[in-house]
């Protein structure tokens, strides 16, 4: 198994950009191509979140998958292209054709999956339904649905109250609904047009403040029809929770 660390010049973000990835290059017989996780980090993070808090590079080893953890600052992996911050496109288009260009990894939406928590569990629910053709799953844990904050219809807390930041992040709050920022639109437009919905895992803690936003988006997909793995334990929003999930999710799920 190989860790590396990688920085290249990104056309679509118009700068050097630094990823990190997890390469199972010694594994006996194992030659490639791999299935491949691009798993993002949540708020304040970076690309090394999931290495130095996590154990998913002994899960990743064991099942012999590749693991690409991106830096997304604090910009929800969307497109800011004002402040050349294109996360979205990046991650959803030239990462990935980028690290398939680099390294041996499979060509199949099937198994090409991205995952990540908090806001990188929104980045994974947004960017995975809007790149449907790119994304065979998507696994969201504590995702940061945090819509109606930004929309102002709901009172925000802890950070959500920044709203300077909610509108940066998301733009003016009366253009949200019915937009692709939100994953429930982009649930209904792809069932509506009968196009591919990706394999959805979703979890949070029981303890998690986003637990019932998480679980409404639920509601919204058991209305269109649309088959989800929904996982909730004891918990909080905190690494005990995710190292949880990373390690059911990699070891365990097979959608």
């Amino acid at each position: 198994m190989a860790l590396l660390q990688v920085d290249y010049k990104s056309k679509t973000m118009a700068r050097k950009v630094h990823f990190n990835v997890i390469l199972p290059s010694d594994i006996e017989g194992c030659k490639g191509p791999y299935p491949t996780l691009y798993l993002l980090h949540g708020i304040f993070g970076n690309s090394g979140s999931w290495l130095t808090s996590s154990c998913v590079q002994r899960y990743a080893e064991d099942k012999g998958i590749c693991v690409v953890m991106p830096d997304g600052e604090n910009g929800f992996y969307l497109n800011h292209p004002d402040y050349m911050n294109c996360f979205s496109t990046w991650i959803g288009r030239e990462l990935v054709r980028a690290t398939r260009a680099m390294f041996p990894l499979s060509q199949e939406r099937e198994k090409t999956w991205i995952g990540g928590f908090s806001m990188g569990g929104y980045g994974a629910l947004r960017n995975g339904l809007k790149y449907a053709d790119t994304f065979g799953r998507v696994i969201a844990f504590s995702s940061a649905l945090i819509l109606d904050e930004a929309r102002g219809v709901k009172e925000a807390e802890g950070l959500t109250k920044n709203t300077p930041y909610l509108r940066a992040m998301f733009g003016e709050p009366d253009k949200i609904a019915d937009s692709d920022l939100d994953p429930v639109f982009l649930v209904r437009k792809l069932n509506e047009e009968g196009k591919f919905i990706p394999a959805l895992y979703l979890s949070c803690g029981e303890q998690d403040t986003l637990l019932e936003a998480n679980k409404r988006f639920t509601h919204q997909l058991d209305e269109f029809g649309v088959p989800y793995t929904w996982r909730t334990t004891p918990g909080d929003h905190d690494w005990d929770f995710w190292e949880q999930e990373i390690r059911h999710v990699i070891l365990n799920w097979n959608p």
